[in-house]
């Protein structure tokens, strides 16, 4: 196309490509089926238009060209195919630029303070025990001071060349290490992301405690062995079967106090692994990485992490639609030796003895069970 030499020439052209953007996403919005939106945008047409309504509130709006609900289409679309930025160009035939342009404005929104702190909520320590808990009686009382459950995935990244070789993770692929805290209702309460593949998750929770995760006095999350011990974090036993699936393959029961402690911290720590999963599942762009910058790479879960609280609030049957079997293709150390962090010996120890105890009041109740079901 020849370059355009005035102002006319600019507007009538900017309008032409305005005009197709509207055209596309009317089609995907109002004119087709309305379970279309739910398979291009992730979202059902009433969420889609409350998340809208949402931005607004807070104060966003769109361009004099592009409206706000456009622009959170080419954000959603992208994230949801995970295709590229020439692809999504061609569906809502724009300019590169265009896409990228608008790409980046929402996902600044989303994962902007006024947006993320809204919707991403740590726990407060006069929260009531998770109903998770209270209403399990594997669980409770023994959780009762969980707040909800902790670890580590890994985003696929394109890094540069001089960053490639620090975000090469253990398996040998180039990603990004996450942390992330979710409750049992499967909302996250707090992201961090952006650290190179190679770290560990022990890393990423000292760096988080010190910075951006302050934890109720009183109150744990669930992590698996990748985590160090301390007090604010309950771990499993280390060299004692651990993961479900094991369980299920001895098809025995917990022969003592550690094996049935373990039992029950994996099948209440699962949670957060079910989450990554639903939200890779949700968001294909976290398993093909795309091809922008690091710092708006990082940035993309923490926004990703604000839409899906958003939809659990909105559309809390929205969640049945994904398998309860599905879990992070990705998942972090499950057994093995406990991570290293910077928690004191005195620390570790109070942290041990909390366990020891926890598990030992799970044992007696679990022999409690089994004479009464043997006198019956």
């Amino acid at each position: 196309m020849p370059p355009l030499r005035n102002r006319g020439q600019r507007i009538r052209h900017y309008a032409y490509l305005a005009s197709n953007i509207i055209t596309s996403v009317r089609q995907v919005l109002l004119d087709g089926h309305p379970e279309r939106i739910k398979t291009e945008l992730g979202v059902h047409r009433e969420v889609f238009e409350k998340l809208v309504e949402a931005l607004e509130d807070i104060g966003y709006h769109g361009s004099r060209y592009v409206s706000l609900k456009e622009q959170v289409a080419i954000f959603l679309y992208t994230c949801v195919m995970g295709l590229s930025v020439r692809h999504v160009g061609e569906r809502f035939q724009c300019s590169n630029e265009t896409i990228a342009k608008y790409f980046k404005a929402v996902l600044q929104m989303f994962s902007g303070p006024e947006c993320y702190n809204r919707y991403v909520k740590l726990p407060s320590a006069d929260d009531p025990i998770p109903l998770h808990i209270s209403t399990n009686p594997k669980f409770y009382p023994f959780l009762k001071n969980v707040v909800g459950a902790i670890d580590g995935t890994h985003i696929t990244c394109t890094p540069s060349l001089e960053d490639r070789p620090a975000s090469r993770n253990r398996k040998g692929g180039v990603s990004q290490n996450c942390l992330a805290c979710c409750s049992f209702d499967l909302l996250f309460q707090h992201v961090l992301s952006g650290w190179e593949g190679s770290v560990a998750d022990a890393t990423l929770f000292a760096d988080a405690r010190q910075h951006s995760l302050p934890i109720p006095e009183g109150k744990m999350y669930i992590g698996d062995a990748g985590f160090p011990m301390c007090n604010v974090l309950l771990v499993p036993y280390r060299g004692v079967r651990y993961h479900l699936a094991e369980w299920g393959q001895a098809e025995t029961r917990p022969a003592n106090a550690q094996e049935l402690f373990n039992l029950r911290h994996t099948s209440a720590r699962n949670v957060v692994e079910r989450i990554f999963g639903i939200l890779k599942r949700r968001f294909r762009i976290l398993t093909i990485p795309c091809k922008f910058s690091m710092s708006v790479q990082a940035r993309i879960l923490p926004a990703l992490c604000a839409i899906h609280n958003f939809i659990r609030i909105h559309d809390s049957e929205e969640i049945n639609d994904f398998p309860t079997d599905f879990y992070d293709p990705s998942p972090g150390e499950r057994n093995g030796n406990l991570g290293d962090g910077a928690a004191s010996a005195d620390e570790r120890e109070r942290a041990a003895e909390i366990q020891d105890q926890i598990a030992a009041e799970m044992w007696q109740e679990h022999q409690q069970i089994l004479e009464m079901q043997n006198n019956l």
